[in-house]
Order: C-alpha cells, then structure tokens, then sequence
C-alpha cells in the first residue's frame, strides 16, 4: 500500500539521525546501516522496502536478478544486500536506471555502485573497474542484513544525506511524530544556547528545561 501523505510529510520533515534516535530509544539499534553513503539523488527519499540478497555464483545460476526488478513496484525502496564494500553490483548502471524508469524511490545497496542518472542511491564504497559478474541472486523480499541493519520487506525506509533508516511499517506514524517534536526540541534548545544559555538543564533538557519549551512553543 502506498504511505499516506501526512506520515510521508512528517517523515520529509526530519532528519534520519533524529528517526535513529527515536528508534533506538524503543530499542530498535538495528535499524541504522553504518557506512552507506549516498551517491546520486535529491534531499530524501521514501519508500517502502522490496529486499534482495546476492550471493557468490557457485555451480548454477540463481533466480533472475532482472526478473527480480522488473518485478519492483512504483514508489518502492530497494535494499540489497550484495555482501559488502568491493562487491559490485552486476549490471549495476543499467538495473539502477530501470529502477528509476520504474518510479523506485530509491537504492540502498551493501555494496558498490556509481551510477549516474535521477535514482537516489545509497551504497558502501567505489565500483570496482570491472563491475563483478560472480553475484546472483539468491532472495528476494526476505528479511535481509544490510551494512548491520536489519530489513524488512514492507518496512518503511527514509534515506537522506545522513544515510538510510528502516523503519517497522507498524510503529511509522508514531516514530515519524516522535521525530518531528525531537527536531522541534533541539532546534529549541539550539536557540537557547545562541542567546547565551548554560548547558545545565539542557543537555539532557530536565523537566524546567522542557516546561519551558512547551511554554515558548505552544501554539496559541
């Protein structure tokens, strides 16, 4: 099912640092992959998670990696999972250009990519020369590791400048808001800093500290 216009502007308006933060205080670690860095794309992507994983070619080949994205609906987030830094997508140019022609929101990829061209993309290193052709696929919408991350298909996934965060499809809303009234807090305390405030009571905020915000910022 597509994500609802008022969770995906929530999810616009924050940052994937803050949605880690929020996660993690519900004791979701295993949501942020370390060392993904965005290659190509605009301030954020959004999407639901469609999840592959590659493999080494062994003695036959796998399913179909082209089928596999052929098969990716409009607006989804595909994760990869292609074994780690050094491992080059196969056909990595031309998969990340028909995902991008087939309305993908973005690519996460624990692996290597450098493409050109619209598609947000996330990956973990430089594109070795010779792009590998020794990787088949071997799962497709599964639960997937990706850099230390855990992945569902389903989940909801926010990539921006900061990196990739997935997201549970069950707790989106209530992490998404959470998010946007942490950003609100720090932009706040951010501001208390610049006019000359003291540290104490602000980091970590105390309940004076909080009773204040509530009071500065609440809508009248």
């Amino acid at each position: 099912m597509p994500i609802d216009t008022t969770l995906r502007d929530a999810l616009s308006a924050v940052t994937t640092a803050s949605l880690a933060r929020v996660l993690a205080r519900r004791g979701l670690a295993a949501c942020l992959p370390r060392g993904l860095r965005r290659r190509t794309g605009g301030a954020h992507a959004i999407g639901k998670a469609v999840t592959l994983r590659l493999i080494p070619a062994r003695d036959a080949p796998g399913p179909s990696l082209a089928d596999a994205v052929e098969a990716v609906p409009e607006g989804a987030f595909v994760v990869i999972d292609a074994g780690g830094p050094g491992n080059a997508l196969p056909f990595g140019a031309i998969l990340a250009e028909r995902l991008q022609r087939r309305g993908a929101a973005g690519l996460a990829i624990f692996g290597a990519l450098t493409a050109p061209g619209a598609l947000p993309i996330w990956d973990a290193g430089e594109a070795p020369a010779l792009a590998a052709t020794g990787l088949v696929l071997a799962g497709a919408n599964e639960p997937i590791a990706c850099a230390g991350a855990a992945f569902h298909p389903g989940d909801i996934v926010v990539g921006d400048g900061h990196g990739v965060v997935a997201i549970p499809d069950s707790i989106a809303e209530a992490v998404a808001f959470e998010a946007v009234e942490q950003q609100r807090l720090d932009l706040w305390i951010q501001r208390a800093v610049e006019n000359g405030g003291s540290l104490a009571g602000l980091l970590p905020p105390d309940e004076a500290a909080l009773a204040r915000f509530k009071a500065e910022t609440e809508t009248r």
